[in-house]
């Protein structure tokens, strides 16, 4: 009799299926569209959802998904308004004012004070398409080629009613700037695709206690339902309105919670890059430091120390060089600042540091961090001489968390618009990539040694904010849930039955 095989402690559990496959582990696509719907009609709307749950572009977070065979994937993400618009329970309505208040009070009332949104970045600059009263569903499509995106944006409208949304569906279109995910490039001539956080395995065992300088974390970081880094749940939730209802209060509470769980938050923002006067800005700093040394290499070493990554994508390390370059290991996802603790490497105001600074010891113990699935829009910039080509560029990013308030608010309004932290604070500059910099202000310092620094001034706004906005990315359970037509009062039952994978639109 063969001896039954023994379970290998290896391999982890996978992650729970229920969760849309965009929060957890993105798609590895060449382009994407992103509509913004506005609804019209909540029956017709929630029919619409229906259908999406008949096809099989959902997919869940375990589900493979290649789109070499023209297969498009499609994500939903709601507003609090459009939450609203499909009629969605007052009890949970209630339970998202009181657990999740920056999503309920949504992007354009927040930008301001939460994610520092003045001058040209304000919400009244913003394309009409994010305006708060206007964006309800957020619609990702993901595929390998235009071509097919166009077809199934195409399919999509042909499934919706005419009277269920306005009749503009807005698109935004993302691109990467090259074939092929080896070596690929975002806009600023940044690698694309580093420092992605990982996600533990959930329930955890003892050995994959969340680590900070390996980059990993509890699910519950990113996804509502589970314990976060702290070994919370915030989502374990009491009965809403109990008196409202004939349920009793722990069914109901377990009815609120279950709506809720495998959901995610995420900030939707179009970010418009200046690319022509952040290398007019890099040059002109380098001129200050050629001497010795070329240009290129001057110029490689200041948009080093803005990063903190080299053109590589290596980490810039204490003892780098202009003329050494960068000497540290290949490029990784678990490194730390252990040995950088006085910023002389990769400077505390570096956009690297302050947007995931991971075990660094000058960050409270709360490291907020994000899952990014951006990508950017319009055609590389191809100029050597600084001057803009007319062209708009930019970053569709997409930013996913569990609390909106504490991790992308706090990161993109603090972190990245505030002084540096840390010891010696160098300079008062924010981020000097997306950070509202101020030409007659701010001053960004590299460290050339323990007591002497660059100070860089004229560093100005390389980022415009073209829109944001709050979207919750329900579970694809809670999707069917939304698709059903309110509870008659009189108790009957009404509701139709949700299948999914049994057609593609």
């Amino acid at each position: 009799m063969s001896t039954p095989a023994q379970p290998n402690p290896q391999v982890k559990p996978p992650l729970p299926g229920d969760i849309q496959k965009l929060v957890t582990s993105g798609y590895r696509a060449e382009c994407s569209r992103h509509l913004i719907l506005t609804v019209l009609h909540a029956a017709l709307a929630r029919q619409f959802l229906h259908q999406l749950c008949l096809s099989d572009w959902l997919v869940d977070a375990n589900q493979p998904w290649d789109g070499r065979a023209g297969r498009c994937a499609l994500s939903l993400g709601i507003t609090f308004a459009g939450l609203k618009k499909l009629e969605l329970d007052d009890r949970l309505l209630d339970v998202l004012r009181a657990k999740a208040p920056a999503f309920a009070q949504g992007a354009w009332a927040r930008a301001k004070d939460q994610l520092g949104d003045v001058g040209n970045s304000a919400p009244g600059h913003w394309e009409a398409s994010f305006r708060p009263d206007s964006a309800h569903l957020l619609l990702i499509l993901h595929a390998n080629d235009v071509t097919n995106l166009a077809a199934a944006a195409d399919k999509l409208k042909r499934l919706a009613h005419e009277q269920a949304f306005a009749p503009h569906w807005a698109a935004h279109d993302g691109v990467h700037l090259g074939p092929g995910a080896a070596g690929r490039r975002v806009h600023f001539d940044m690698l694309d695709g580093l420092s992605k956080p990982a996600i533990l395995p959930e329930p955890p065992g003892p050995e994959d206690l969340p680590n900070a300088a390996r980059n990993s974390h509890r699910l519950g970081e990113f996804v509502l339902g589970y314990d976060n880094d702290d070994q919370i749940n915030p989502w374990r939730l009491a009965a809403e309105r109990p008196a409202s209802t004939r349920v009793p209060a722990d069914e109901q509470s377990r009815a609120l919670a279950d709506f809720f769980k495998n959901g995610s938050f995420a900030a939707f923002r179009k970010m418009a890059q200046d690319e022509a006067a952040f290398r007019s800005f890099v040059r002109q700093q380098a001129q200050r430091l050629q001497g010795k040394h070329t240009l290129a290499k001057a110029e490689a070493f200041i948009r080093a120390k803005l990063l903190g990554r080299w053109d590589d994508g290596r980490v810039v390390q204490a003892k780098d060089t202009m003329d050494s370059g960068p000497t540290g290991p290949a490029v990784a996802a678990t490194f730390d600042f252990a040995g950088d603790q006085a910023g002389l490497g990769c400077p505390f105001g570096a956009h690297i540091r302050r947007m995931n600074p991971r075990d660094d010891p000058v960050v409270p113990i709360r490291r907020r961090p994000l899952l990014r699935r951006g990508m950017p829009y319009g055609e590389a910039y191809l100029r050597d001489d600084g001057q803009n080509d007319g062209q708009e560029r930019g970053l569709l990013g997409l930013f996913f968390c569990a609390s909106l308030d504490h991790q992308f608010e706090h990161l993109v309004g603090q972190w990245a618009n505030d002084t540096p932290m840390g010891p010696n604070n160098r300079g008062n500059a924010r981020d000097p990539l997306i950070g509202q910099n101020d030409t007659s202000v701010h001053v960004y310092e590299i460290p050339l040694s323990d007591t002497t620094a660059l100070a860089m001034r004229g560093l100005e706004p390389f980022v415009t904010t073209k829109g944001t906005l709050y979207a919750f990315f329900p579970s694809l359970s809670a999707i069917k849930q939304l698709a059903e037509p309110p509870a008659p009062v009189d108790g009957t039952n009404r509701l139709y039955p949700c299948e999914t994978g049994l057609a593609r639109l």
